[in-house]
């Protein structure tokens, strides 16, 4: 499992990146598959750490862009064998999921706010927390809601005259 060794904090965002990164050279995505690279560095370079797993996986998943400098840093690090030989690492769907979400809330299809909800949440549960914003409250006062309409994990709009 190439999860051992990785921060708890870094465990979605890096099966993320993995699947991201595998999806991106399957499909020939280069560039986007290096930006995924470039925001999961950043991320770990703001935490001030990388565990030794971490630098391992990051090196294997860069190796396909630049497979010189990556083997090298490799064979620095006493990893053992080379990255061309190693398994690409592979990701769990299950922690490709964010535990939370966020959406926008509409009212007559103009954009009024947003706010985070968990993922997989119901539709009763998108609408509450989306009239729970006081924005939202506000905005909604001495209006008749018409129809409430929840797109699955983008937004919600309420129809109001």
């Amino acid at each position: 499992d190439n999860r051992e060794g990785i921060r708890d904090e870094f465990i979605i965002p890096f099966n993320k990146c993995i699947k991201k990164v595998s999806e991106d050279i399957e499909n020939m995505k280069f560039n986007t598959a290096i930006a995924a690279m470039m925001s999961l560095l950043n991320d770990i370079y703001d935490s001030k750490k990388i565990t030794r797993s971490e630098f391992k996986i990051i090196l294997q998943l860069l190796n396909p862009f630049a497979p010189h400098v990556t083997e090298e840093i490799w064979s620095r690090l006493n990893f053992g064998g080379m990255i061309v030989d190693q398994s690409f690492p592979t990701y769990d769907p299950e922690k490709c999921i964010d535990e939370t979400i966020e959406i926008a809330i509409q009212i007559n299809g103009k954009l009024k706010g947003r706010t985070s909800i968990p993922s997989g949440c119901t539709k009763e549960e998108a609408l509450a927390a989306a009239k729970s914003e006081p924005a939202i409250a506000e905005a909604l006062k001495g209006l008749t809601v018409i129809k409430e309409i929840y797109v699955d994990g983008k937004l919600v709009n309420f129809v109001a005259k």
